[in-house]
Formats: C-alpha cells, sequence, structure tokens
C-alpha cells in the first residue's frame, strides 16, 4: 500500500471517529458547526498554504451573491470582506473552490445543495485576465463545487440522482467518508474514464487520498488573478 493511501485510512478511521464524539452535543445545529469545523481543520491541515479557508457568500462585479458556502478556499493574493460573525463577503475573483458539508446526505438533501452549487456558478468574473504558473488543468476562473458528508445513500443513488439535476446544480466531487467518492468524469481534474458521467472509487481512503491530489492540483499552483474593480463599485 502506498504511503499516501494508508495515511489516509487513518485519515478516514480518526474522521470518522471525531464525528462519533460529536454525537455527544445532542443539538444539531451546534454538533452541525462541529462537524464542518473537523473538515475545515482537516484542510488547513493538508492543502497547500496558497489558500485561506474561510466561510461566507461569493459575490460578483454585477451585484449577485451566492448563497451561503459552508466552506470556501480563496486566493490568499486577494482581499474579502471579513465579520466578526467569521461569515465573510468573498470577492468572485478570489475564489477556488466550495464545499457543503452535511451529516448525512439522501437524494432529497442532494437537491437542496444543488441550489447552492448553482448560486456560485451563476457568478462571473468581472475578467479573465490573470497569470498563472503550476498545473494549469484546471480553468484558472472556473470555482470548484464538491459535497461532503460523513454517511448517506449508496454512491449509485447519489449518482443517478444527480444525473437528473441539471448540469449547473451538479457538484464537481462528492466524496462521503463512509462510501468513497464521485468525481465528474470530463478529463479535467483526471483522464477520461469510459463513458460513465462520473468516475467512482468506492474506498474512501483511495476517494480521500484523490481529493486531496487534486485540491492540491488546484490550489498549489500560483495563481494572481485580474479584477475590475471599477466594477464593483459603478
Amino acid at each position: 500500500m502506498k504511503p499516501l493511501v494508508e495515511y489516509c485510512h487513518g485519515a478516514v478511521r480518526s474522521l470518522n471517529a471525531q464525528y462519533e464524539m460529536t454525537r455527544v452535543l445532542g443539538h444539531s445545529v451546534t454538533a452541525g458547526s462541529a462537524r464542518e469545523r473537523l473538515i475545515q481543520d482537516f484542510l488547513l491541515a493538508h492543502l497547500p498554504e496558497m489558500t485561506s479557508i474561510v466561510s461566507g457568500v461569493i459575490i460578483d462585479s454585477e451585484g449577485r451573491r451566492s448563497k451561503q458556502q459552508d466552506i470556501v478556499l480563496m486566493l490568499k493574493s486577494m482581499p474579502r470582506l471579513p465579520f466578526a460573525s467569521g461569515h465573510d463577503l468573498i470577492f468572485q475573483e478570489g475564489a477556488v473552490a466550495t464545499f457543503e458539508i452535511k451529516t448525512e446526505i439522501t437524494s432529497s438533501v442532494l437537491e437542496s445543495i444543488s441550489l447552492n452549487i448553482e448560486s456560485v456558478k451563476k457568478l462571473t468574473p468581472s475578467t479573465l485576465a490573470a497569470v498563472e504558473f503550476g498545473d494549469l488543468d484546471w480553468p484558472c476562473n472556473r470555482i470548484l463545487n464538491a459535497v461532503i458528508t460523513y454517511g448517506g445513500s449508496s454512491l449509485e443513488n447519489i449518482e443517478q440522482t444527480m444525473m437528473t439535476l441539471p448540469e449547473p446544480r451538479r457538484p464537481d466531487v462528492y466524496f462521503d467518508l463512509a462510501k468513497g467518492m464521485l468525481v465528474k468524469n470530463e478529463g479535467v481534474l483526471f483522464n477520461l474514464n469510459g463513458s460513465s458521467p462520473y468516475l467512482m472509487f468506492e474506498d474512501p481512503a483511495v476517494g480521500l487520498a484523490r481529493l486531496l491530489t487534486l485540491l492540491s492540483k488546484i490550489t498549489g499552483r500560483l495563481v494572481m488573478r485580474g479584477v475590475e474593480w471599477e466594477s464593483y463599485i459603478k
């Protein structure tokens, strides 16, 4: 077993054990916040240090806003509008990826999450100007949409549900700490493999290893995005 996968086997066990500990909190909102923080802390410890990990709403220069996002990875080279509540306003040009964190996901929950994903995809950058170095496969101005859950329906059922959704509402990545991961099979994050709309990794440890590597591809490159700041004012 390769060291990365072996490490992720332990990481999955650790995250699931910490999730079990949060059950003692009882209050659903408090427990949900604690479970989000587990994922946030894990990402903070494992991703390249070129992005900040925040929560909040993403805005664009047209005045559009996304729905509240549990976790947003944003470029450290970009500013944001911070609030003491921890729910910031994040400029579209600074956002790299969003994560929705849920305790358990069924088809109906996924349909609700899909509206959050669509709200992000509707946002547009003020300019496409950018300079980047490193892995250039992922489009510079595209925001990755990911869903992470501690458990839920089978990957087959989740994939079937996602294929009933309009394309703008489908996540790029779906990761279940108990069942594995689905990734869009579009030849960007991984090489095309067959005709299935999603690649399926049924071992959660392998899924986590794949998640860390694809996030490292996206966040581990040097990116400077242009912004037409005047369009945010007038």
